[in-house]
């Protein structure tokens, strides 16, 4: 429990400490549409699934928040309620599930300063959910129901279905924790008989059904979900996010990506350790389903050229779970290993703490930190602000114009507030009439209209992408008056 509590506050200390993300301020953009009463649509070509939006509208206003006071801290608190259930499963349902005496207290023990999940326990995508609900599914198929059997397929329904509202990806993970399942099957067990398959998927439609179609409210888009798998072909093309396959080692630092020494090479061995050790005649069942699902995750996940470090997230708590079966072992074997175990559960600890530290305290805007993915620097925030300053400063709407090829993602999200804001791909016919125009450096040099703009600033938006902005002397002058005009 003191392990929970801990992780917990560590998480929750690092919820607004930079800037959202591309990726989180579009979700957060449209769960603020939701709270707005805007509704919400499943668009299989632009949106992952609608638990999200759904979830974290539901967490704010249970906690008496509307659309006003939905800020960065309040979406990624959904994250966060994700990542609290993960150590709670973890910690309070290995020995149901059928791990060793002592797997479930060590393992998130590992988890509580563990760099990865920190992180993402902390990141307003998909992946906190979706890990939470596969290794729920996994553990409840791991634990049985002999005595209900009904509603232990139920469940198991409910949870793939819920799993399968939250991202695309899912039928990948299902498919391996289902064949690592089958596996290690007793060979005298006998098969599940077919009334038994047809509850799980009468418990996975309710909720697929129930989000896609936004309540009753969108009924296509029930179809809409299930057509988003013939799509995927056609989206992935001319992605950016395609990587070799051996890419994830560099996210997981074990292949240098510069600056610091990032892996955490403990945790990694260990759990190393802990897959091997499967392999032994004396491990349980769940010990060899969380070594076979990890390894075939992760293999899998690099063989997809498509890739982002946040997928990493389902396989990585299963390697710490693997970490923490191996440190159970050696602490079953004698007094002088319990010491062994608790002496390198400590400095495992430690290392995965310095390394935290280093990645979201330090350097959580570095091209260098291989956790974050193209992650905005804290100063971006100084933008917004300043136009926020210059809107206070006038009783009319400020007249903003962005020029980016991406509409530079996260600011539509910290603009979202401004009534006047325009975002362009290429520079207006008439930039004399914004009072703050916005210049991605991507597209080139600053337009000569730009230059003659009296005050221009510089904020970083992304590793290698800058954005100019160009001030207009009016508005910059009811926050700065000139000096010969100060009384």
């Amino acid at each position: 429990m003191l392990a929970i509590i801990v992780g917990t506050g560590w998480r929750a200390a690092h919820l607004e400490n930079r800037p959202l993300h591309a990726d989180e301020a579009v979700q957060a953009w449209q769960t603020w549409q939701l709270l707005e009463g805007e509704g919400y649509r499943y668009d299989p070509w632009d949106r992952h699934g609608p638990t999200l939006y759904f979830g974290s509208a539901w967490l704010h206003r249970l906690q008496g928040g509307d659309s006003t006071t939905y800020d960065d801290r309040a979406a990624r608190r959904y994250a966060l309620a994700a990542g609290i259930a993960t150590l709670v499963l973890v910690g309070f349902g290995a020995r149901a599930a059928g791990f060793i005496g002592g797997t479930g207290a060590l393992a998130v023990a590992l988890l509580a300063f563990e760099t990865f999940t920190s992180l993402y326990h902390t990141y307003f995508v998909q992946e906190a959910s979706l890990a939470f609900l596969i290794w729920a599914f996994i553990f409840l198929a791991l634990r049985g129901d002999a005595t209900k059997p009904i509603l232990h397929f139920l469940f198991l329904g409910a949870l793939a279905g819920l799993a399968q509202a939250t991202k695309a990806t899912t039928p990948l993970y299902l498919l391996i924790a289902i064949g690592s399942l089958r596996l290690t099957r007793e060979k005298s067990t006998p098969p599940i008989a077919p009334k038994y398959w047809l509850v799980a998927l009468a418990g996975a439609l309710i909720p697929f059904s129930l989000f896609y179609s936004s309540w009753g409210s969108h009924p296509i888009g029930i179809w809409d979900g299930v057509r988003t798998y013939f799509l995927q072909a056609e989206r992935l093309e001319g992605t950016p996010h395609v990587y070799p396959w051996w890419h994830y080692l560099r996210t997981l630092g074990i292949i240098p990506s510069g600056g610091p020494h990032w892996g955490q090479y403990l945790l990694i061995l260990l759990g190393l350790t802990g897959a091997g050790l499967a392999l032994s005649g004396q491990a349980t069942r769940a010990h060899r389903v969380t070594a076979l699902f990890t390894l075939g995750t992760f293999l899998a996940l690099s063989a997809i050229p498509y890739k982002t470090p946040w997928l990493l997230l389902t396989p990585l708590i299963g390697l710490v779970i693997l970490a923490g079966t191996a440190l159970a072992k050696m602490a079953g074997i004698n007094r002088l290993a319990t010491i062994g175990a608790l002496v390198l559960l400590a400095i495992t600890g430690w290392q995965s703490l310095h390394k935290s530290r280093l990645a979201l305290d330090r350097y959580p805007g570095d091209v260098r930190n291989p956790y974050f993915y193209v992650q905005a620097p804290r100063g971006l925030l100084k933008l917004p602000a300043r136009i926020d300053q210059l809107q206070a400063a006038t009783d009319k709407p400020l007249r903003v114009a962005v020029i980016s090829g991406e509409h530079a993602w996260p600011l539509p999200w910290y603009l979202r507030n401004h009534s006047q804001v325009g975002y362009f791909g290429e520079l207006p016919a008439t930039p004399d009439h914004w009072d703050v125009v916005v210049w991605d450096s991507q597209l080139g040099d600053a337009p000569p209209a730009l230059e003659a703009f009296p005050i221009a600033e510089i904020h970083g938006l992304r590793p290698n992408v800058l954005l100019f902005t160009f001030i207009q002397q009016e508005p910059w002058e009811r926050v700065f008056p000139p000096l010969n005009n100060v009384e």
